[in-house]
């Protein structure tokens, strides 16, 4: 069993974008905001998207020893194998 979650691609999101300008009522002005799953969404303060690096990790768990995928932003200074760019929006809470 594969257990990675399927991660939008840059170009997806342009896809999306441009999907979203078409879209009866979205101006220039429109909000954007994150869907948290809770009872409200979360406001995306202007800024918050950018370009990281980042690295993959893996956490076992030590029930079933089944390997979950995960990322990590590459700290300054930090040496890291293969980091790649990545695009981030940043949570406020």
């Amino acid at each position: 069993m594969k257990n990675e979650v399927n991660v939008m691609r840059f170009k997806e999101l342009k896809e999306t974008v441009a999907r979203l300008e078409k879209a009866p009522g979205v101006t220039d002005e429109t909000k954007v905001f994150l869907n948290t799953g809770w009872d409200s969404i979360q406001e995306i303060e202007p800024g918050a998207i950018t370009a990281e690096k980042a690295q993959l990790f893996w956490v076992e768990d030590p029930l079933t020893h089944e390997r979950f995928p995960g990322y990590s932003l590459q700290l300054k200074n930090e040496e890291q194998a293969a980091p790649e760019t990545v695009v981030v929006i940043k949570n406020l809470y």
